[in-house]
């Protein structure tokens, strides 16, 4: 598995260029080893702000912790959809979900204290920030929460997009996706461990993977920074103790398949 640490061409580089990065993370889900993890990394970097999208809680077994600590360091703040559904717990539970959403979502509302549902409830759904737009999933009928995988459905988000760039979570899959304005093509970009130079003749929207639960083969936790003085964006992936997350799922109760999934990047 490829370590983490950072090249000292890398970090050189970095430190040198800017001291004007954002950090942007998605898809806690209730990993608190994780989230503890990617906040320890953000800061080596020269990071002036955080910004969270959303699905702090649900699959795993610490919401309750991994909630204050986004509302700690985090100044922006959307909704995802593992909220919405917490906002709608009674009902949820009432009904015949899948164990490995209804049991994390028991524990969410074990967890969570009134103060927290009122944050919550409060999100928006999309943050304008110029020229950032932040949101949990496409931009393309945001409350429905869609996807964006396929070039249909990044060309929708993009219809959408008023700004420079954007950034969502939701896949748990880290990718890069670029329009040009004059022609309305649309091309996936790699993410890559390198910082990338945005061209600023295009329009960009960055999905940041997921912190607490990777669904694209690594096990490493994900997330962004980004420099919209100089346009550099920085794709991380960070190694935190996934055996001590499972013993904290095991403990809590969590269905078994949640804390597998984890060593497996799935």
């Amino acid at each position: 598995m490829p370590k983490t640490k950072k090249s000292t061409k890398t970090s050189n580089y970095i430190l040198q260029s800017t001291n004007n990065f954002f950090a942007i993370f998605s898809d806690i889900h209730a990993n608190i080893d994780a989230l503890e993890a990617v906040l320890k990394d953000i800061a080596d970097f020269p990071v002036r702000g955080m910004f969270c999208l959303g699905d702090i809680v649900g699959y795993g077994s610490e919401p309750g912790a991994c909630l204050n600590r986004v509302m700690e360091v985090c100044s922006v703040s959307v909704l995802g959809n593992h909220e919405a559904m917490l906002l709608l717990a009674d009902k949820i539970l009432d009904e015949d979900w899948d164990v490995s959403l209804r049991h994390p979502l028991k524990i969410a509302q074990e967890q969570v204290s009134k103060s927290d549902l009122a944050w919550i409830r409060a999100l928006q759904i999309t943050a304008d920030l110029d020229p950032i737009t932040l949101s949990h999933a496409s931009l393309n009928e945001p409350s429905h929460f869609h996807y964006i995988y396929e070039t249909t459905e990044a060309e929708a988000h993009f219809a959408a997009q008023t700004t420079f760039i954007s950034f969502n979570g939701h896949t748990h899959v880290p990718g890069i996706w670029e329009e040009n304005p004059e022609t309305f093509g649309v091309r996936s970009l790699k993410p890559t461990d390198q910082p990338i130079r945005l061209n600023p003749s295009k329009r960009y929207t960055v999905n940041v993977g997921s912190v607490g639960q990777p669904r694209d083969g690594d096990v490493r936790a994900s997330y962004a920074l980004y420099d919209y003085e100089q346009n550099l964006l920085l794709m991380r992936r960070v190694e935190y103790d996934i055996k001590k997350a499972q013993a904290r799922y095991r403990k809590a109760g969590v269905p078994a398949q949640n804390a597998e999934r984890l060593s497996k990047g799935e």
